[in-house]
């Protein structure tokens, strides 16, 4: 017998529904688990690909960073390379100069041996030589303040000379040139009792005259003159108008009108005075053409008057006496003749002009002509003393006496100049 199946659909697919679930589930799960993988896994790329970035640009950042600095290392060494080059060269040039200074060193230490030799030398022979080569020197030295007195006037080149030659004598201690020494002591004593001129005195003097010609007014007004004199003669209303004291009340009504009227007549006198009075100027003038130059031959003349004063100011110097005296005499003459002697300037002007024509400029200096006759005489007592020693008397008269060397070899005045 068969068992038959009487089970219906229904109940045949009720257990079957579980299933399909399940696998359902289970396929949805799988599908869920596997795009989570590919999210990761497509992170992950992107991830290794900005790092891959990061570090492909970081790796160029260092390459170029690199080969900066190996350039700058390299310009860092090849500037090295030149400074120690060019520090080479200036230690072989200092090295150079150093040796050659060392050269100069020793060479200078020589000479100045040699000029101390040379020098203790020539001492002894001056002092301890012969008594004509001294005086050959001491002859030279007075020439020379000789030649200072006559040609410059300069007295004090000439004490100096004398002094040297005093000095010289006092070192050497002859006794026998005592009257020469004494001679030239005479010399220096009437050289430093010279009343010499104060130039610097006298040159501020031409100045200040020079000044004075070119600003004093002259007897016809011009621009030159001071511009306060000029002022100063020329009064304003304002100075003749009559002061009020502070205390007195201003007048008022008719009083004013008069007052004022008063002020204006006074003030057209004045005015009217003024001109009628500069109409008309008595003064006595020894030069006519003084009262007719023009402005431009005033100024003309100013500028003759300056260039005599710096001509009188070069015979200064000069010490020429005649042009000094000549060219000042010409200032005064012309400032007493042109100048407006109611000036103050004016007036001083011609008192410096007058002063300094006065003053001398040529001094009579005295000589040197005893110690130059003292030098001869000895010179003279020297070569006979020398001759006298030349030819002894116990010398027999067949015997040939041999001449003995002169020990001054220079001849008579060979120190002079």
């Amino acid at each position: 017998m068969t068992d038959t199946d009487h089970s219906s659909p229904e109940q045949t697919s009720a257990p079957a529904t579980p299933a399909s679930a399940l696998a359902t589930a289970q396929a949805g799960a799988g599908r869920s688990r596997s795009g989570g993988s590919i999210l990761a896994v497509v992170l992950l790329i992107v991830l290794a690909l900005v790092l891959g970035g990061a570090l492909y640009y970081q790796n160029q950042e260092y390459r170029a960073v690199r080969a900066d600095l190996q350039q700058q290392h390299q310009q860092s060494v090849q500037l090295v390379q030149e400074t120690r080059a060019q520090a080479d060269q200036a230690l072989s040039l200092v090295q150079a100069q150093t040796a050659r200074l060392q050269e100069l060193s020793s060479a200078l230490e020589t000479t100045s041996a040699q000029v101390q030799e040379l020098d203790q030398a020539l001492r002894m022979m001056t002092d301890s030589g012969s008594d004509l080569l001294l005086l050959n020197d001491i002859d030279h030295l007075v020439t020379i303040a000789q030649q200072q007195l006559a040609l410059g006037g300069n007295v004090a080149n000439a004490i100096i000379s004398l002094e040297a030659a005093q000095a010289q004598l006092a070192r050497a201690n002859r006794p026998g040139l005592a009257a020469l020494q004494q001679s030239i002591n005479g010399d220096l004593d009437r050289l430093r009792a010279v009343a010499t001129i104060d130039l610097p005195a006298l040159t501020a003097r031409i100045d200040r005259l020079s000044n004075l010609v070119g600003t004093a007014p002259l007897l016809v007004p011009d621009a030159a003159a001071h511009p306060a004199d000029q002022a100063a003669s020329a009064p304003t209303p304002e100075a003749s108008a009559a002061p009020r004291t502070p205390d007195e009340p201003a007048p008022e009504g008719w009083r004013a009108m008069a007052a004022d009227a008063w002020r204006w007549t006074r003030d057209a006198a004045g005015l009217v005075s003024q001109d009628l009075r500069s109409l008309f100027d008595v003064r006595r003038v020894d030069d006519a053409a003084a009262l007719l130059m023009s402005p431009d031959q005033a100024l003309r003349f100013r500028e003759v008057l300056k260039q005599r004063a710096v001509t009188a100011q070069l015979a200064l110097m000069m010490h020429q006496s005649r042009i000094w005296q000549a060219e000042l005499d010409q200032l005064s003459t012309a400032i007493d003749q042109r100048y407006d002697m109611r000036d103050e300037s004016a007036r001083e002007a011609l008192k410096i002009a007058r002063e300094l024509r006065d003053t001398a400029i040529e001094i009579k200096l005295p000589t040197v002509d005893n110690s130059l006759a003292a030098i001869a005489a000895a010179r003279d007592a020297v070569e006979e003393d020398e001759q006298d020693g030349s030819a002894p008397d116990d010398a027999s008269p067949g015997e040939a006496v041999p001449a003995e060397p002169s020990p001054a070899g220079a001849p008579v005045g060979a120190g002079a100049v």
